[in-house]
C-alpha cells in the first residue's frame, strides 16, 4: 500500500464514519473544551475512536534509507470508571527508500492507561497521569518497529484563560504533555518527550466572549499549534534529539472534530521537509452512550 492510497483510503473511512450520525467529541472542563490533539496523547480518558494519518519526508543518508515515512493509526479508547481508561493504539506504516522501494508494516502494538487527576472547572484546569506500555517484537523490524519494549510514564495539562479579564484572550488554551519513555533492553535509548499546544477557539468566542456574525464553519473552527521535542537520555545509540512544530485547525461537528495539521521540522533528525497529518476524532460516549460509549463501572 503507497503513501498516496493510504491517503485515499483514510479519507474513505472518513466519510463513512462521519455518515454514522450525529455526537459531541470533547474533553470539558467547565466551559472549556480542548479539542483533540494529533500529534500528542489525547487530554483525558474518554470512549472515543480516532483515525490519524501522517506523512513527513526523512533526512535520506543514501540509497535504502527512508526518504518519506507515511503512517495510519487507529486508536480507541475506552473508560473504566469516570475518571479511568485505556487505550489501544496500531499503526500501519509504509516507509520509502531512497532509490526506490517501498517498505511495509505494523509497528509495535501500544496501550496506554490514563486517569484523570483534577478537572477544575471553575478554573478550566485539567491533570491526567498515564502510563503507556509499547509491546517489543510486535510489530515488523522492516519500518522501524523495535524488538525491544518500552514503558513510558505520563503527565498531563490543561488550562484554559477563560476565568482570567483578558477579554479576547479568553478562549486561549495550552495543554502540555511531557513522558519519560524506558527502553527494555539496549541499544534502545531511554526518550523524554515534552509537546505544548497553544489553541484559540472560536466557538468559545462566540459562546462566552462576544458572538460575531461569522459563518457557521468559522464558528466550529479551533486553530491551534502543537510542538513536540524528544531527546534521548543517556546513551543515545545514535538516536538525536528531535523537535516539530505543527500549525494547525480542528473543526467541531456534531460529535466529531476533523483536524489538519503542517508538520515543519525543526532539526535534520526530524525530516527534511513539510509533512501533514490528518485526524478524525469519535465520540463513542455519544454515539452509543447507553452502551459500549458508558464507562465499564459508572457512577449510579
Amino acid at each position: 500500500m503507497t503513501g498516496r492510497a493510504m491517503a485515499v483510503r483514510f479519507l474513505a473511512m472518513i466519510a463513512v464514519a462521519a455518515s454514522a450520525g450525529p455526537a459531541a467529541a470533547y474533553t470539558a472542563s467547565g466551559d472549556r473544551i480542548f479539542p483533540a490533539t494529533l500529534l500528542l496523547p489525547q487530554l483525558t480518558p474518554g470512549d472515543e475512536f480516532y483515525l490519524n494519518y501522517n506523512t513527513l519526508p526523512q533526512s535520506s543518508s543514501g540509497p535504502g534509507t527512508p526518504s518519506r515515512a507515511t503512517n495510519l493509526t487507529a486508536t480507541y479508547g475506552k473508560t473504566i470508571t469516570d475518571r479511568l481508561g485505556i487505550y489501544i493504539e496500531e499503526t500501519y506504516s509504509a516507509i520509502d527508500l531512497s532509490g526506490g522501494g517501498t517498505a511495509y508494516g505494523w509497528q509495535n502494538l501500544d496501550g496506554d492507561l490514563k486517569y484523570l487527576a483534577v478537572n477544575d472547572i471553575d478554573h478550566e484546569f485539567i491533570m491526567s497521569l498515564g502510563l503507556d506500555r509499547e509491546t517489543g517484537g510486535t510489530g515488523a523490524l522492516r519500518v522501524g518497529a523495535s524488538p525491544s519494549g518500552a514503558t513510558k510514564p505520563e503527565v498531563y495539562f490543561g488550562k484554559g484563560l477563560g476565568d482570567f479579564d483578558v477579554g479576547y484572550l479568553r478562549p486561549l488554551a495550552v495543554t502540555t504533555y511531557t513522558s519519560f519513555q524506558l527502553a527494555d533492553a539496549a541499544p534502545r535509548p531511554d526518550v523524554v518527550e515534552n509537546g505544548i499546544v497553544v489553541e484559540y477557539s472560536i466557538p468559545y468566542l462566540q459562546s462566552k466572549v462576544r458572538s460575531f456574525d461569522l459563518p457557521e464553519v468559522v464558528r466550529k473552527l479551533t486553530p491551534m499549534t502543537e510542538i513536540v521535542f524528544t531527546s534521548p537520555v543517556g546513551r543515545s545509540f545514535g538516536t538525536r534529539s528531535t523537535a516539530l512544530i505543527a500549525p494547525g485547525v480542528s473543526y467541531a461537528g456534531d460529535g466529531w472534530e476533523f483536524a489538519v495539521e503542517a508538520q515543519l521540522p525543526v532539526s535534520r533528525a526530524t525530516g527534511s521537509g513539510i509533512g501533514v497529518t490528518a485526524q478524525l476524532h469519535i465520540a463513542l460516549d455519544f454515539f452509543f452512550s447507553d452502551s459500549i460509549g458508558k464507562p465499564l463501572f459508572a457512577n449510579p
